[in-house]
């Protein structure tokens, strides 16, 4: 009988924390399965009283859930990258090349900048579209 409260009182408080959370979160969750499943199992061998068997199956979980996303998550072949659009666009802008480094981003930046400041003739819009590309660029 306490066994079937426990997995009764575990698959709502599950169903409470997927409903509750983000998708970003959620799919971190769903990734990490395997340890949830074994804190599941600790926590009906703690119930039936083997404590340390539930100690051994919760390290079990931590293991699991920290090498499981490592595993899971495919490698980058080299320097490749998803093709984002707006960085392209903040690239084409500032007319630089996808491997420009911060210091040629920067000095890309200052040069356009210096044409399209709103004190030297250029227009306000130009040179938040400019400031924007910089920031876009520099946070990646």
């Amino acid at each position: 009988m306490q066994i079937i409260a426990f997995l009764a009182l575990a698959g709502l408080f599950l169903g409470l924390t997927l409903v509750r959370i983000g998708g970003a979160q959620r799919a971190v969750l769903l990734k990490r399965w395997p340890a949830g499943l074994l804190i599941v199992a600790a926590g009906l061998e703690l119930s039936r009283g083997g404590v340390w068997m539930a100690f051994g199956l919760a390290g079990a979980a931590a293991i699991v859930w920290l090498a499981v996303p490592s595993q899971a998550q495919p490698k980058p072949a080299g320097n490749a990258r998803q093709s984002d659009p707006r960085e392209n666009e903040a690239r084409l802008l500032l007319g630089i090349g996808p491997n420009a480094t911060a210091t040629e981003i920067r000095a890309a930046f200052r040069a356009k900048m210096a044409q399209a400041h709103p004190d030297r003739g250029g227009s306000n819009d130009e040179a938040a579209r400019l400031i924007a590309a910089r920031d876009r660029l520099l946070r990646r």
